[in-house]
């Protein structure tokens, strides 16, 4: 990718990978020093049973461990790197119509490339897929296509990631029937589902607002002067696929690209009823692309050679992908092997009970952030962090609607901070993004959302919301 305004010279960092890899030899050798240990789970195997917490025999990662889990990383993480693979070939096929080139070049034409128009209507979308639990599959799978938008309005990288995964993320941290973190989180606590909705909904459009703005402000700065980009903005010499000329792209788009984007749309709009209807998740992702593998090559009038020869392609683009959400895994699959996931897990949560209540918000907040470095899915979070937090919250005097807030502001807030989310890392490598990058645009934006959270938690316990 050839990005305008070559870097300072600096001492350079290390490739995501390098950077992966390091977290992992760190993680091995904590498994020496910190004690193994385990809580007792409920009869559902999944919840675990607050108070439980023992030591267990310890299974220190040496350098056999260290190097079985790359593989066991990869195995973990397959789901994810397979629909990885499967959104790589199914959006090449449908690059390879013309409907994106043409489409991006209309809507862009259409806008007069306005990115005050065209990135808050992608946000508001991505943060409402968030908010039913559909919302980081789909940034997944609509990188691609985000990245072609980037490069028409001479954006950067970055925006692709904080348009779409951003959004999404922020999009789950309030919303009243997010079923993997709130509907969870409450069930767990024992009180009512979509109980506290009104003021979840209007925490929803703060940080949704917030996020939203940020990453409006940081565009419109790089557009106005591409050298305040952090990886370099794009040029007209990124669109490598010959159709720089917007309006003469534009004037081809025709009704094969209208049906193309109508059966994307279609696909979208059922995936996500879907996983709310019926909690679908990759498998069904995963066979949405080849839905529109099949129905863009016949509609864009392709052979069955070029349709291959396009999946192909696809499929090799995002082989870096790949590799990078199975390391990611590989980080959670040593702690999990070496029992060190509970002892951090209870270790956090011990002065919790010495603060006062408001601060103990704010401290339960704190801990579900940290632990998304060790514990990425959101699903597994609840079950691991909700039935200590519950009684917890008991003996500090928290409500437990507080205490439900405080874990999915963390878990919201702190999923696409961390290199353990598999989902969040596939984007990060489809836009071509470095960890160490990201982390430059993404830490004061967290600062922000740290304040305004503490600050939430804090006067929601004080008015005694419950």
């Amino acid at each position: 990718m050839k990005q305008v305004n070559s870097e300072k010279k600096q001492l350079k960092m290390p490739d995501t990978i390098v950077i992966l890899v390091g977290m992992l030899i760190v993680i091995c050798l904590l498994t020496f020093i910190l004690p193994a240990g385990s809580f007792d789970f409920a009869e559902d195997g999944k919840t675990v049973i607050a108070g439980t917490y023992h030591y267990v025999e310890g299974k220190p990662a040496g350098l056999v461990a260290f190097l079985e889990a790359f593989y066991k990383g990869m195995n973990k993480g397959a789901s994810v790197i397979f629909i990885t693979l499967l959104i790589g070939g199914a959006f090449r096929v449908l690059e390879d119509t013309g409907t994106i080139r043409s489409s991006v070049a209309h809507l862009i034409q259409k806008t007069g490339g306005n990115h005050y128009i065209i990135l808050p209507v992608v946000g508001l979308m991505m943060a409402a897929l968030g908010s039913v639990g559909a919302g980081n599959n789909i940034a997944l799978a609509f990188a691609p296509i985000m990245v072609m938008i980037c490069k028409r309005l001479k954006l950067d990288p970055i925006m692709v990631v904080a348009a779409l995964y951003m959004p999404s993320s922020t999009g789950t941290v309030s919303s009243p029937i997010e079923p993997f973190n709130t509907m969870i989180g409450q069930e767990i606590a024992g009180i009512p589902i979509m109980s506290g909705a009104g003021v979840r909904l209007i925490m929803w459009f703060v940080f949704v607002g917030i996020c939203i703005w940020y990453s409006l402000r940081y565009a419109t700065n790089i557009r106005k002067d591409p050298s305040k980009s952090i990886t370099g903005c794009y040029t007209d010499s990124d669109n490598s696929d010959g159709s720089a000329d917007f309006e003469g792209v534009a004037e081809k788009f025709n009704i094969r690209h209208m049906l193309c984007l109508a059966v994307l749309a279609i696909i979208f709009i059922v995936y996500a009823y879907g996983t709310i209807k019926f909690s679908w998740g990759m498998s069904q992702l995963g066979t949405a692309m080849m839905v529109l593998t099949f129905a863009a090559g016949i509609i864009g009038a392709m052979t069955p050679n070029s349709i291959a020869k396009s999946f192909t392609e696809g499929v090799k683009t995002m082989s870096s992908a790949a590799v990078i959400i199975g390391l990611a895994n590989a980080l959670s699959v040593v702690m999990t092997d070496s029992n060190i996931i509970h002892t951090i897990v209870n270790a956090l949560s011990i002065p919790l009970a010495a603060l006062p209540a408001a601060l103990s918000a704010v401290g339960m907040f704190l801990v579900n952030l940290l632990l998304n470095l060790f514990i990425s899915s959101s699903s597994g979070h609840a079950y691991v962090i909700m039935p200590l937090m519950a009684p917890l919250a008991d003996v500090v005097g928290i409500s437990r609607q507080v205490a439900v807030s405080a874990y999915c502001l963390g878990e919201g807030l702190g999923n696409p901070l961390f290199p353990t989310a598999g989902l969040f890392m596939g984007v990060c490598a489809i836009a071509g993004v470095r960890y160490d990058k990201w982390m430059k645009f993404i830490i004061p934006l967290t600062i922000i959302n740290i304040v305004v959270g503490s600050a939430f938690l804090m006067i929601a316990q004080m008015l005694g919301w419950s």
